[in-house]
């Protein structure tokens, strides 16, 4: 079971091997899918979405069985075939072969038909690097699927069925009224046997989940297990409010679920152009906690504080720098980073954004025009070759052994009752205190020393993503 970039997330696809002459045969391994590597074929703009029809009970719940056999004709099993991976993920160059058999991986999903003539909605991580897609309908019927777009920001594809049509299709409701403790149903083929549904309720809204742009997910009890991925969740009424993303890996009943209005917002330009253009400001930002707003001199929770500029990007021409706390755009007040994250979703390069900051306690203002936008993973910490800090120090600083790191200092152990324990880390990289570099662990160690009783504002990396960590005063 494959974990996202941050948190034990995992996706809810399955994997296994299987010869290519056996289509039949059941998913045995899981395994995480490999990273999309682009679109699997032209996009079909000739498509488009039918209104749906209102589920016959909006107005009020259906009865569970009535219920199941309403929604049941809409949702779709979906096989995957996909290249052998080695084991560090990446896919074989070649077809590998057992016994004179050519082998190739196969992973199961789920998804829901949203137009008549067979357009199915799916996650992207279930097509992953698919060189052939197979979509079995509830009645049996199996059909071969082509690609017509697919958003990795969203986790989303769009499948035509090839000589597909006159298809039941699902009503898709809105995910902006559901309330903790609504009952739903998850309908999908966990683990590969078949169509099956669990039920459960709304468990929260607004739920984040790792480090990417989106953190408004619906988390729910129903149980989603691998073979859910892209499969819908179901409101009382049999409207689809959500897509089945992923499970929590160290929990139970904890699966999380994409809104559907976030999908809802893209369809068209997904089904039109087979991608979606997103408008890119260049920066990493998080939330600011009540800590972070005392040591930055806020005047209380608000905005999104930046942590990391790229070089060269819109916020870099601009002369943004880590520490500045976005606070409006476009005269709308950031309250939580999450906003931020969501209006920039609803950009397109070339636009002109105007932006509020804070730096220092002083209000600014900037126009910044976005960039295309594009996935970007800042590369991992390394420690400098055979530069660690000696293990044998005698009270250091904060309890805080650090060696030198590349762009920082890397810490490598923490007394259990030094004031940073709990917010520091083993692993971290110190890359900012008090708004200036670090230059190693031996500049760590003086620094921290010289700290006294002050508080702390710590810029750390990691798990290859920055942060600030504030550490209030002694």
């Amino acid at each position: 079971m494959g974990r996202l970039r941050a948190g034990a997330w995992a996706c809810v696809g399955i994997l296994g091997a299987a010869p290519l002459a056996a289509c039949g045969d059941r998913a045995a391994a899981l395994s995480p899918p490999a990273a999309p590597r682009g679109e699997a074929s032209a996009p079909c703009s000739m498509l488009r979405v039918d209104a749906p029809p209102e589920p016959p009970a909006a107005r009020g719940a259906v009865p569970l069985p009535a219920l199941v056999e309403q929604v049941r004709p809409v949702v779709v099993t979906i096989t995957t075939l996909r290249a052998p991976s080695f084991p560090d993920g990446r896919a074989s160059p070649t077809p590998l072969f057992e016994g004179g058999a050519q082998r190739v991986e196969r992973a199961i999903g789920s998804g829901f038909v949203i137009a008549e003539e067979g357009l199915v909605m799916t996650s992207d991580h279930v097509i992953g690097d698919a060189f052939g897609i197979e979509v079995q309908l509830s009645d049996e019927r199996s059909f071969k699927a082509t690609v017509v777009g697919r958003d990795a920001t969203l986790d989303v594809a769009l499948l035509k069925l090839i000589g597909a049509g006159s298809l039941k299709v699902a009503a898709l409701g809105s995910s902006a009224p559901v309330r903790p403790g609504d009952g739903v149903i998850v309908f999908g083929s966990p683990f590969g046997l078949g169509p099956t549904v669990t039920r459960g309720i709304i468990s929260a809204t607004s739920r984040p989940m790792g480090t990417g742009s989106l953190d408004g997910f619906l988390q729910t009890d129903a149980a989603i297990n691998p073979g859910n991925s892209g499969g819908p969740l179901f409101d009382a009424a049999g409207r689809v409010i959500g897509i089945a993303t992923a499970i929590h890996a160290d929990g139970r009943g904890i699966s999380f679920a994409l809104p559907i209005d976030e999908v809802l917002e893209i369809l068209p330009e997904l089904r039109e152009t087979g991608r979606v253009d997103r408008g890119r400001l260049g920066i990493s930002f998080q939330e600011v906690t009540h800590q972070l707003a005392r040591v930055l001199r806020l005047p209380g929770r608000m905005g999104a504080l930046i942590t990391e500029v790229e070089p060269e990007g819109p916020g870099s021409r601009m002369g943004f720098k880590p520490g500045d706390v976005i606070t409006s755009v476009e005269g709308r007040r950031v309250e939580h980073a999450r906003e931020l994250a969501r209006m920039l979703r609803r950009t397109k390069p070339g636009d002109e954004v105007e932006l509020t900051y804070k730096r220092d306690g002083a209000d600014r203002r900037a126009t910044v025009t976005l960039d295309r936008s594009a996935l970007h993973e800042p590369p991992p910490s390394r420690l400098a070759p055979d530069e660690r800090a000696p293990r044998d120090a005698e009270q250091p600083p904060f309890g805080v052994l650090a060696s030198d790191a590349m762009g920082g200092a890397r810490i490598e152990s923490i007394a259990p009752r030094s004031p940073v324990a709990g917010n520091l880390e083993v692993g971290d990289v110190v890359l900012d205190l008090n708004g200036a570099p670090v230059r190693g662990g031996a500049d760590l160690t003086a620094r921290l020393g010289a700290a006294g009783h002050k508080d702390l504002l710590l810029r750390v990396r990691r798990h290859g993503s920055p942060r600030y960590l504030a550490v209030p005063a002694r």
